[in-house]
């Protein structure tokens, strides 16, 4: 079964292995950058990187989903940005 978090700040969103499904970025009053580590830091193996301008929203959907081995880990940077994480 799928769930989803929306954060505005850098989080672990899952610990142990599971599969990112789909990511979404929201900028805030200026740009703002998602990465996503297969990790429950801010280190390891980057499933995803995405990057949205101030006030515009961009979406990332792998086919199939991105296995995770270790855990999903959101870092936001940004002012007011906001991320949705879709993951199994």
């Amino acid at each position: 079964m799928n769930a989803s978090t929306t954060t505005a700040e850098t989080a672990t969103i899952r610990t142990g292995p599971g599969r990112l499904i789909a990511a979404l970025l929201t900028g805030g009053s200026d740009a703002a950058v998602l990465t996503i580590y297969d990790n429950t830091t801010n280190s390891g193996t980057v499933l995803a990187v995405l990057k949205a301008a101030a006030a515009t929203t961009v979406q990332w959907t792998p086919p199939g989903g991105q296995a995770a081995a270790r855990g999903i880990h959101a870092v936001i940077t940004g002012t007011a940005p906001s991320a949705t994480i879709v993951y199994g």
